[in-house]
């Protein structure tokens, strides 16, 4: 049976996906960056469609656990632990994108260095 909420979600997925390609297919990192943050921008327009999916279809799936409105229906531990993993994730995805990104700018520095050293060989 076709679920709106889940089509709606691999279409999320997908949109990931393809932002984490984009980036990686992109050398220079401001490029990447620019090219990344328009297909952010493709995929923020999909999460009110997420959101609004559980009031929208009845689906195979029960609705809203944790609302801005409404006290949680979800269990305080359970909601606890969601919030944690949320932001340790978030966190840890912040500290790989900078640590890439000062890699990347390692090598280039390497590599003009390199450069430099081996023509100034050549012409000697």
């Amino acid at each position: 049976m076709w679920d709106a909420r889940l089509t709606s979600e691999l279409i999320l997925l997908f949109l990931y996906l393809g932002f984490m390609a984009l980036q990686a297919a992109i050398d220079d990192p401001r490029r990447a960056d620019k090219a990344g943050a328009l297909l952010a921008l493709v995929g923020v327009v999909n999460v009110p469609i997420i959101y609004f999916s559980v009031k929208w279809w009845n689906t195979l799936h029960q609705g809203a656990s944790v609302s801005l409105t409404k006290a949680p229906s979800m269990a305080a531990t359970m909601l606890t632990g969601m919030l944690i993993m949320t932001f340790r994730l978030l966190v840890l995805r912040h500290r790989g994108g900078a640590a890439a990104r000062a890699l990347h700018h390692a090598r280039a520095r390497a590599r003009q260095r390199l450069g430099g050293a081996i023509r100034e060989r050549q012409s000697a």
